[in-house]
C-alpha cells in the first residue's frame, strides 16, 4: 500500500528506463511482421492516433520525475479495480481492503471521450525491407466495438475465415495452394474503440502477388459465397469449447470480471455472449457479411524484398503502391536524450 500510495521516482531509475526503451526503438525495425503490424494499424486508426502511438527517442527523452508523479497522481484519481482471489473469508479481507484503500481521493470523472474513426484510405502500402526474402501481408479496414449486438455473429464469421486449420484461409492459402508460412484474421473487436479487421499473410517473396490475390478472394467470398452448416458447427463447436481454457481458473475469472467492470459491461455479459454464440444462424451470418465485409474499402500494406517479389506489385491492379518512411528519427542532440549512451542513439 506504501508502494501504492507513495512510490518513489528516481532519476537513476528513470535513466535506466530510457536506456532500455531506446534499445527496443533502434530495433524495432528489425522484424518484418512486427513492422506490418505497427504499420498497418496506422493505417487504420492513423498516424496520429493515440492507438498507434509509438515513443520515440526524443519523446522518451523529454519524460522527467515530474511527469511520472503527476502521472501517478493522476492514476490514483481515477478508476481503479482491486480484485484477490484465493481460500479466505470474502467479508472480512472486503472490510480489510476498503479500511486499506479508504485513503484514495474521490474519483475524478474523466473527461468526455469524442474518437473518430474515419474510413479506412483502400490502396497499396508498402515498406521495402531487402534484408528478407520472405514478405508480410496486411489487408486491413476498421473492425468493430465489442459492445455491437453484431459482435457474437462476426465472432463466429471470423472463426470460420481465419480460425486456425480448418478455416478458409488456412485451407485454401496454405493447404490447397501452399503459398503461406501462416495466414490468419477476422474483425477485432477491442472494449472501448473498433478493433481492426485484419487478414494477414506470411508468404515468401516471389508469391508476394499470388499469396496477396488469394487473401483477398476469400475475404470477398465472405459476401458471395454462403456459409454451410458445417463450417457453422465447426465454428460454434471451436469458439464455446474455448471458454473451458479461458476461464479454467479462479485468477482467470477474476481478471475477466475486472476487466468487464473497468469497461463497464454487465457482469453477466460473458454469460450472455456465450448464449448469443449457441443462437447465431446461417441467416446471421450472411446479412453481417453483407453489413459489414466491404472488400473494395480495405487497404493492403506488403513489407518485403522489393526486388525478389515477382511479379511486382502492380499487378495486384490497385494503382502504385504508396512507400511508408519508417526510418527511426534521432533527436535533435543525442547527448541530452540519453546521457552518456550515444551508442544506443546511434546503432543501427
Amino acid at each position: 500500500m506504501d508502494l501504492l500510495f507513495h512510490p518513489k521516482f528516481s532519476e537513476e531509475k528513470l535513466a535506466l528506463s530510457r536506456q532500455q526503451e531506446a534499445s527496443d526503438i533502434v530495433r524495432r525495425n528489425d522484424n518484418e511482421d512486427e513492422i506490418a503490424g505497427r504499420e498497418a494499424s496506422k493505417l487504420v486508426y492513423g498516424a496520429d492516433s493515440p492507438y498507434t502511438h509509438q515513443p520515440e527517442l526524443a519523446t522518451i527523452a523529454a519524460v522527467s520525475v515530474a511527469d511520472l508523479a503527476a502521472w501517478h497522481a493522476h492514476t490514483l484519481k481515477g478508476k481503479l479495480i482491486i480484485g484477490i482471489s484465493g481460500d479466505f473469508d470474502a467479508a472480512a479481507v472486503e472490510a480489510k481492503l476498503r479500511a486499506l484503500f479508504e485513503p484514495l481521493p474521490a474519483i475524478t470523472p474523466a473527461a468526455p471521450r469524442h474518437d473518430h474513426f474515419a474510413e479506412t484510405n483502400p490502396r497499396l502500402y508498402f515498406i521495402d525491407k531487402p534484408d528478407v526474402n520472405q514478405s508480410s501481408v496486411q489487408i486491413v479496414g476498421l473492425g468493430i466495438e465489442r459492445r455491437n449486438p453484431d459482435a457474437p455473429t462476426l465472432a463466429v464469421m471470423n472463426e470460420i475465415l481465419g480460425g486456425g486449420f480448418g478455416s478458409r484461409l488456412f485451407q485454401k492459402i496454405r493447404t490447397q495452394m501452399a503459398l503461406a508460412y501462416a495466414v490468419d484474421g477476422g474483425f477485432g473487436m477491442d472494449y472501448d474503440h473498433p478493433g481492426a479487421f485484419a487478414v494477414e499473410v506470411q508468404t515468401k517473396s516471389p508469391s508476394t502477388v499470388d499469396a496477396t490475390k488469394a487473401a483477398q478472394a476469400e475475404i470477398a467470398r465472405l459476401v458471395s459465397t454462403p456459409f454451410t452448416e458445417e463450417e457453422l458447427r465447426r465454428a460454434k463447436n471451436n469458439l464455446l469449447n474455448s471458454f473451458l481454457f479461458r476461464y479454467d481458473s479462479k485468477d482467470k475469472i477474476l481478471a475477466g470480471r475486472e476487466r468487464l467492470e473497468f469497461y463497464g459491461y454487465p457482469a453477466d455479459y460473458l454469460e450472455s455472449y456465450r448464449a448469443a454464440l449457441e443462437k447465431v444462424t446461417l441467416a446471421d451470418l450472411d446479412a453481417a457479411a453483407k453489413k459489414y465485409v466491404h472488400p473494395d474499402q480495405l487497404a493492403v500494406l506488403v513489407v518485403g524484398h522489393g526486388e525478389e517479389i515477382k511479379p511486382g506489385l502492380d499487378a495486384l491492379g490497385m494503382g502504385p503502391a504508396k512507400p511508408i518512411d519508417i526510418s527511426i528519427p534521432h533527436p535533435p542532440s543525442h547527448k541530452a536524450a540519453l546521457p552518456g549512451r550515444k551508442a544506443v542513439a546511434t546503432k543501427k
